[in-house]
């Protein structure tokens, strides 16, 4: 088979993948780069401005990134579609940094999962950092705190617990506790960047909802590097509150002889999707890259913001009042939301997340209890992959009262395969 062939092979598949999304400027994209570098032409940026985006003759490529942008965007699905492909390949599509046209390169085996994140880690400066030296702050934070949380367990925990055992084999937990594969722990967290005054000082810390990991940083820095001048980085994340407190109830579940990787969503490497079983924790907006899986076969629709979510099915709008913690006083209304399907490779994804932290939390909770696991395997009634959405009403930072909205199946061919 010819380079030419085998790129139009990998470009069918990476369609037929759902990566693209519904049609519109990514696809067009797609398509456009496909057909000029088939036929061995490389195109200009302001070409792609005018025949893909449909931008006027004064389109001015310094002032305008629209072209650089969603080429990043196109190139990060790419390398999602390569991670995840169960068909092993002796090249990969991908496009090259710097040029806009798709090529062939060879494919790099999946490195082996890393044992359990050591809590210490030498933290170098911004220049020096390296994609195998994300360990972030933040991160040193979550694995010191779960390395307690698992010492405490063991020195205070009944090893004959009948309740946790039941938990441990139950319909949410068993499959991931039940063999060999290591376990991914993902929490969702918040890339920030320092903004800089004219002397270089940092003046606060800023959030830029494009930018959500070291690599989306470096990616825009090259791809526009007057916008990121007011920018540095400062190798930091923050973590929602409800985080500490749902690992609380989640690690003395997990803690069940297996080999367990913490990582944050920003650093999340998308071979783990199919190498490991993958537990999320955090907010909705913190998923990141698995924002569409999760959302991609959920009766579930996010609404105009990320505290708000849509029912297809019933057509009802559930819409958080709470603040990050709960406001300081009267009453709020949160929602938890928790859902469990088969990765691409036969192994496990399950998310724990929420509108806000009460919703968070009360997911967590539920999940750790036998009460809770057997309400939730009950209305599942043997369904493989489902989805679970709760209310949750409190006054102040307490949630007093939660209830199960609804427990749904999920069509679990479908989340990987892009189809309807």
């Amino acid at each position: 088979m010819t380079a030419v062939e085998e790129l139009q092979r990998q470009a069918e598949q990476f369609r037929a993948s759902g990566l693209l999304g519904k049609p519109g400027a990514l696809s067009r994209l797609f398509d456009f780069l496909l057909s000029r570098s088939l036929s061995g032409e490389v195109p200009k940026e302001i070409e792609i401005a005018l025949q893909v985006f449909g931008k006027g003759a004064n389109f001015d490529v310094a002032q305008d990134s629209v072209v650089r942008v969603y080429v990043h965007k196109l190139r990060r699905r790419l390398e999602e579609f390569a991670a995840r492909s169960l068909t092993p390949y002796d090249s990969r599509i991908t496009i090259p940094k710097g040029e806009y046209r798709l090529v062939l390169e060879p494919s790099t085996a999946v490195a082996p999962v890393a044992e359990v994140i050591e809590p210490s880690v030498e933290v170098l400066p911004t220049s020096r950092l390296t994609r195998r030296e994300w360990l972030k702050p933040a991160l040193v934070a979550v694995a010191a705190f779960i390395v307690g949380v698992v010492l405490t367990y063991a020195v205070t925990s009944n090893p004959t617990d009948r309740d946790l055992d039941a938990v441990r084999h139950s319909a949410v937990w068993g499959p991931l506790l039940d063999d060999d594969l290591p376990i991914t722990l993902v929490v969702g967290d918040y890339f920030l960047l320092g903004e800089v005054d004219q002397a270089g000082n940092v003046e606060r810390l800023v959030r830029e909802f494009y930018i959500n990991s070291n690599q989306d940083f470096l990616d825009h820095l090259q791809l526009n590097a007057g916008q990121m001048a007011n920018y540095r980085n400062l190798d930091l994340t923050y973590l929602p509150a409800a985080s500490a407190f749902a690992l609380q109830d989640l690690v003395p579940v997990l803690n069940a002889g297996k080999q367990v990787r913490v990582t944050l969503l920003s650093a999340l490497d998308p071979r783990l999707l199919k190498s490991t079983h993958v537990v999320y924790v955090g907010y909705i907006s913190g998923m990141g890259m698995l924002a569409d899986r999760v959302f991609a076969q959920s009766r579930l629709a996010l609404g105009g913001s990320f505290d708000e979510l849509h029912d297809s099915q019933t057509g009802t709008d559930y819409v958080s009042t709470a603040m990050p913690m709960g406001p300081e006083g009267g009453a709020f209304r949160d929602f938890g939301y928790f859902s469990t399907f088969a990765g691409p490779n036969g192994n496990r994804i399950v998310v724990i997340s929420g509108t806000r932290d009460n919703g968070v939390m009360h997911v967590a909770e539920t999940l750790s209890r036998r009460t809770g696991v057997d309400e939730i395997a009950r209305r599942a009634s043997g369904a493989e992959s489902f989805e679970s959405l709760y209310e949750v009403d409190g006054m102040a930072r307490a949630g007093l009262n939660a209830r199960v909205v609804f427990v749904s199946s999920m069509k679990n061919d479908a989340i990987w395969s892009g189809a309807p």
